[in-house]
């Protein structure tokens, strides 16, 4: 079972748990040939920390003295590992080297005969270069034989290999129908011939189609990926485990492993990244070592640098920095800029699993960081819920807005401002990422001005682009002057955009009041009628409080803004006791991670007032875990 305790869009942390064994996600299972044994299990758990690895039960079936060891001491003795265990069935030596002895039940009797955790069904490898028809035979044949591994393999954690060679619709029907079966594993196969290959704007293609069409609560294991190079795009698209040889393969060729590529031994003078391992000896001393030493060394490096760029990337999870690390990382190689920019295509389908608002600033990396889903959803969220009608509509620069103040202030005017990320009004310009977002000089920016200016109520359109008259008498008859609250647009403004269409209107129905910080001007706190509704937070977003979730609950259709949970739940959330996943009945799909919600049970009666961490589809799916944060409950 996985339960996710940090995430960063469709990225996570989790900590996945089977036969009371845990493992610590994003992580890597290194292959382990039970006939060649370069760093022993044990190596593995007590120097290296790994606490999961990959096995071949074929390799241990068809050879009489390993079988009749590991069935009789069981696969954790055997190996000598007390962390997880996975076993592949033999499908990739299928692949290599041509039909085998193996029929599917007998493979997957002998895993769960010999105690393995994470039992592989024998499904078909569906190879880059397979017909539709042959790739359609494949995902149908491994489909029947997870089917039947299910009735008989009572009780056990199987994976069900995905499938479907190149062919995206056939890849949806693999996930889908893996799904239905509610199987515990998803690997991702059929992908290592790609890989090897660096056809990575494929790869990004099948983990999306393969990872949006199963269980989010569900594990996703991008089989055979191995190399640390792509490690970030696979996390930042939700892979959880990876597992390869080739901290052993290579090494086996003298080649070394780096986070961003893989270097010849006799190519290097120097290590460009520190190694544990290298670094105790000069360069050239290796190169003279005898080969089977130097074997030794160079796969412990290996390994060590794959593990390493996993911990980096769990840092840029927490920290939510992943999409600024991916796209540093994928800079390194030509084809991983190239399956970048493939990601982006997905940016719609990405956007309802990014945060609201993130710790760390919006740091810009190249002019790809514009295609991020977090800012498709500015533009989304101004086009869908920015609805006021003025009578002009004035355009103007980021870098001129303190210049014109005074019109601001003084001309009741939709204003414009020209962002990087795109076309924004004056009163969203506080709110994360916009404000909080340090841009270098001459930054491309999202040109959107046709789809705002079209979603936005105005007669006269006015360009103070290129500059900013000093004299506007000539134009007075377009403008409507008016002293106005800047405090009060912006906090309507902000609802609006947070809550949804129209929450403005009855959120401050009434005697507002506006409390800011002494030191620093900025809005604290929101009051309707002495009571306090709303908080203003670093980010620009509200922080919702007992008082305005009674507001927005009594003025909200049933199911807006809502987490609605059971009656088991009830009882314990009435206490202030936080919502977890296999109590929620439904959520509102428009909900985003880390968004304000309102707590209710299945009559819709309020509890209370909290954020959540998932959307719909991940609460809906997860089985363990947090998903609100309860705040404050009705007393």
């Amino acid at each position: 079972m996985l339960e996710v305790l940090h995430r960063d869009g469709l990225s996570r942390i989790g900590r996945y748990e089977v036969n009371g064994r845990k493992v610590e996600t994003p992580a890597l299972m290194p292959v382990i040939n039970p006939n060649i044994i370069v760093i022993s299990p044990e190596e593995l758990k007590e120097k290296f920390h790994l606490d999961a690895l990959i096995t071949n039960s074929y390799i241990i079936k068809k050879d009489q003295v390993l079988r009749e060891k590991a069935l009789k001491e069981g696969l954790h003795k055997f190996l000598n590992f007390d962390g997880i265990i996975m076993t592949d069935s033999g499908t990739f030596q299928s692949h290599m080297y041509g039909d085998l002895d193996l029929e599917p039940d007998e493979i997957v009797k002998f895993q769960k005969d010999i105690g393995s955790d994470i039992i592989t069904i024998l499904d078909i490898f569906s190879e880059p270069e397979f017909s539709y028809e042959e790739a359609q035979d494949a995902v149908k044949i491994t489909y029947e034989r997870a089917k039947e591994a299910k009735k008989f393999a009572e009780n056990a954690t199987l994976a069900g290999p995905i499938q479907g060679s190149l062919f995206l619709d056939l890849r949806e029907r693999s996930a889908k129908l893996m799904n239905s079966l509610d199987l515990d594993y998803y690997p991702i196969g059929g992908v290592v011939p790609l890989l090897e290959s660096y056809r990575y704007s494929e790869i990004v293609d099948i983990v999306m189609a393969s990872k949006l069409n199963i269980d989010f609560g569900k594990p996703v294991h991008l089989f055979g990926a191995g190399h640390p190079m792509v490690f970030a795009i696979s996390a930042l698209m939700g892979v959880d485990f990876f597992d390869s040889s080739s901290y052993v393969k290579y090494a086996r060729d003298d080649r070394v492993i780096f986070p961003d590529s893989t270097r010849y031994l006799s190519e290097l003078k120097y290590v460009p990244y520190p190694s544990p391992y290298l670094d105790r000896y000069d360069i050239e001393d290796i190169k003279k070592m005898d080969r089977e030493e130097r074997f030794g060394i160079i796969s412990r490096h290996n390994l060590h640098v794959t593990i390493e760029e996993l911990e980096r990337i769990k840092n840029a999870i927490y920290e939510g920095t992943v999409w600024e690390y991916a796209e540093e990382r994928c800079r390194s190689h030509p084809s991983l800029y190239n399956a970048l920019k493939e990601l982006y295509k997905y940016k719609e389908k990405l956007e309802r699993f990014e945060n609201l608002s993130r710790v760390h600033p919006f740091y810009y990396t190249g002019p790809e960081s514009l295609q991020r889903p977090s800012v498709l959803r500015i533009e989304k969220r101004i086009i869908d819920r920015y609805k006021y009608k003025r009578k002009s509509c004035i355009v103007i620069n980021d870098k001129d807005t303190d210049k014109i103040m005074k019109y601001i202030k003084n001309i009741d005017s939709h204003f414009l401002v020209k962002t990087p990320f795109g076309y924004v009004p004056y009163e969203l310009l506080f709110i994360y990422p916009i404000i909080q977002s340090p841009m270098p000089a001459g930054s491309e920016y999202v040109e959107n001005l046709n789809k705002i200016l079209d979603s936005i109520d105005f007669d006269v359109l006015i360009s103070w682009l290129k500059e900013i008259p000093d004299d506007i008498s000539g134009i007075k008859n377009y403008l409507q002057e008016k002293e106005r609250d800047l405090d009060m647009l912006r906090i309507r403004a902000v609802a609006d955009y947070q809550f949804g269409k129209g929450a403005s209107n009855f959120l401050f129905n009434g005697d507002v009041k506006i409390i800011k910080s002494k030191n620093t001007g900025m809005i604290r706190n929101i009051f309707l009628d002495q009571k306090h509704i709303l908080s203003m937070r670093n980010d620009g977003f509200f922080t919702l409080k007992m008082d305005g979730g009674k507001i927005l609950h009594k003025n909200l259709e049933f199911k807006k803004l809502r987490t609605i949970v059971n009656r088991e739940s009830e009882e314990f959330n009435r206490k202030g006791k936080n919502v977890f996943a296999r109590f929620i009945v439904d959520m509102d799909p428009e909900l985003r991670p880390f968004d304000e919600t309102l707590v209710v049970n299945e009559n819709d009666e309020l509890i209370g007032v909290g954020r959540t961490f998932f959307n719909r589809e991940e609460a809906l799916t997860l089985r363990k875990g947090m998903v609100v944060e309860l705040r404050e409950i009705i007393t």
